[in-house]
């Protein structure tokens, strides 16, 4: 029973998976407009490169080593919690990237990685680690959707307040999945994690400017204690939805007798 359990959560149905990914979209879309294809999988990694090149130009190696430090950990663990790190210069020598230059890195992010997934994302299923996460991806919307029934209903609404929501699991990766999970287009999923990003992003960005405006950003104790207290919000968030999504689990476990998640799998 436990071992069929965790195949089962680890491992969506293959129908679902088509739904997601393997639509046979991508292939008709690859034929009929090959550069067009071209352009979304490979336009922002491009792009990106050149504009870290002209940044290098500006800003200098040590700002944009800054830069290109600060979105891996934005990609991997903060998301948009990071906007609030951010420090307004109150001198000619930048100490770090203010919150208006995070709120266009996170949005820039956001907007060129569901690009490249809302159009990709039967190819990028194939890669061996990738396609890994993206099915961990399709069962974490599988779960907030069975726990939000309402987003159902509201599905361009409902993709908005998921991107606007800053988990791990939601953001435009995860977008991108449930957005085809709700059965929206590609670019109305598209659309709705660029206004969800762009909401959630002005949120955070609007937080930092209250931070800098009351604390004292010449007190390097308040910046460290404020880091922190990020951290811990993104930590204890993240396994608060983790908690709730096992304890979800467990109960829809409990309710299939022992044939069915024999078939399931």
């Amino acid at each position: 029973m436990t071992q069929h359990s965790e195949r089962r959560r680890k491992r969506p149905s293959p129908s679902q998976e088509r739904a997601v990914g393997n639509d046979g979209f991508e292939e008709s879309f690859r034929r009929d407009y090959p550069l067009l294809w071209l352009m979304t999988l490979i336009g922002p990694f491009v792009l990106t490169v050149v504009l870290v090149l002209l940044l290098a130009m500006v800003w200098g190696p040590h700002r944009v080593g800054q830069l290109l430090g600060t979105s891996v950990v934005t990609f991997f663990f903060l998301g948009k919690f990071v906007i609030l790190a951010g420090i307004d210069h109150s001198s000619e020598v930048p100490q770090f990237l203010t919150p208006f230059e995070l709120f266009l890195m996170v949005l820039y992010m956001d907007l060129m990685v569901a690009l490249v997934l809302v159009f990709h994302t039967g190819f990028l299923f194939k890669i061996p680690y990738l396609g890994s996460r993206l099915r961990d991806l399709v069962d974490d919307g599988r779960f907030i959707l069975q726990s939000n029934p309402w987003m159902r209903q509201v599905t361009f609404l409902g993709i908005i307040a998921f991107v606007m929501f800053p988990l791990s699991a939601t953001g435009s990766v995860g977008g991108s999945i449930f957005g085809r999970l709700l059965g929206m287009g590609r670019l109305a999923t598209f659309v709705g994690i660029s206004i969800g990003s762009v909401l959630g992003c002005a949120l955070m960005y609007y937080g930092a400017g209250a931070i800098n405006r009351y604390v004292g950003q010449d007190n390097p104790l308040l910046k460290i204690s404020g880091f922190l207290v990020v951290i811990g919000l993104v930590v204890l968030l993240n396994l608060r939805y983790r908690r709730l999504k096992e304890g979800h689990q467990r109960a829809m476990n409990e309710r299939l007798p022992e044939g069915a998640l024999d078939e399931s799998t």
